[in-house]
């Protein structure tokens, strides 16, 4: 707060405290006061009235620039009021009536939204569960009675089920932390159930798959560990070339465990590889020719951080892509396994 903002602020009390001091002054020589009188009366009038002014001044200029330093120095500034303390004067206290009330309506308006958002996701958990019985009907019925027709079927199905999966993913994503349960786990499990689970897109698209060096145990939730891998590999079976191979293998380092998945597919172009994990980014090849929906990779960027791993992706066009899944050994997963 500055001297000269305030100073233009009060310009106009200034210039009525300026006439009723020339009307005191006035009004004393009607009345035959000595000139030493007038001039002792009108100084002790113009020494209050400063004194006012800068009391008013210097307090109003301690807690205005205590309120801009609280909120240059704390993250969260809904807590400005609970750190201002009390002002000593109508103007400060008004301030922080009116933070706090809005603050109170803030934080109602949040749980409510909270309560509507969670409303939601209970819902969309139920449809999945619930969509995922005729599916699996589906499924049943193509089984037996295989043909070109229903093997279309179960295809799409397939895919149905992974759009599903990938809402309640989305959904969970949002508190993460109620849904996931860190434990060690065999990294081989994981990725053969992913393998299992797209078998027929593998023999369908005649892609070779190439496991090795996976007989390692690493921290994390299985099921969603399970639900990004199955992502990264969709991508690789959807951008596949001829002589299809994806290979999947880990490299233990001193810190972490790595594992990689990486295909001999279309590759990724240059100027889209900075931005596969933005949400809802499809990219060249996902815009020309596949329908992408630009939300895999998002997801598994996004639901990779939430359990402490760090994706690296990288790729030459026409000739392969790489996804790296690093697991950390040393205090992320002490942290979680103490928690």
């Amino acid at each position: 707060m500055r001297f000269v903002d305030y100073l233009k602020d009060k310009i106009v009390l200034i210039f009525l405290y300026i006439l009723v001091l020339i009307l005191i002054f006035l009004i004393l020589l009607v009345f035959d006061v000595y000139y030493t009188g007038i001039l002792m009366i009108i100084f002790l009038l113009i020494f209050l009235g400063l004194f006012i002014f800068l009391y008013r001044f210097l307090s109003k200029k301690v807690f205005y620039n205590k309120i801009y330093s609280i909120l240059n120095n704390i993250d969260n500034k809904a807590l400005i009021h609970e750190m201002a303390g009390c002002a000593n004067f109508l103007e400060g206290k008004i301030l922080l009536d009116i933070l706090r009330w809005t603050d109170k309506y803030k934080i109602e308006e949040i749980n409510k939204y909270k309560y509507m958002q969670k409303e939601f996701e209970e819902f969309m958990e139920l449809w999945v569960h619930e969509v995922k019985s005729p599916l699996a009907a589906i499924n049943l019925i193509t089984d037996n009675n295989k043909n070109k027709v229903t093997n279309s079927i179960k295809e799409e199905c397939i895919k149905i089920d992974d759009l599903a999966l990938k809402i309640l993913f989305y959904a969970r994503s949002q508190a993460p932390e109620k849904d996931y349960l860190v434990k060690n786990v065999l990294l081989s499990d994981i990725v053969n159930k992913v393998i299992i689970r797209n078998k027929n897109s593998f023999l369908e698209k005649k892609v070779r798959v190439d496991i090795k060096n996976l007989d390692v145990f690493v921290f994390t939730d299985s099921k969603w560990m399970e639900f990004i891998i199955n992502q990264i590999i969709l991508n690789s079976i959807k951008y596949i070339n001829d002589k299809a191979l994806i290979e999947i293998y880990s490299l233990k380092e001193k810190e972490n465990v790595c594992l990689v998945i990486r295909d001999n597919g279309i590759g990724i172009s240059s100027k889209d590889l900075p931005r596969v994990f933005e949400k809802g980014f499809t990219g060249k090849n996902g815009r020309n020719k596949y329908n992408s929906t630009g939300m895999g990779l998002y997801l598994v960027k996004k639901l990779s951080d939430s359990l402490g791993n760090k994706v690296l992706i990288d790729s030459v066009e026409g000739n392969y892509t790489e996804v790296r899944i690093i697991f950390p050994l040393s205090s992320f997963t002490s942290e979680v396994i103490g928690r």
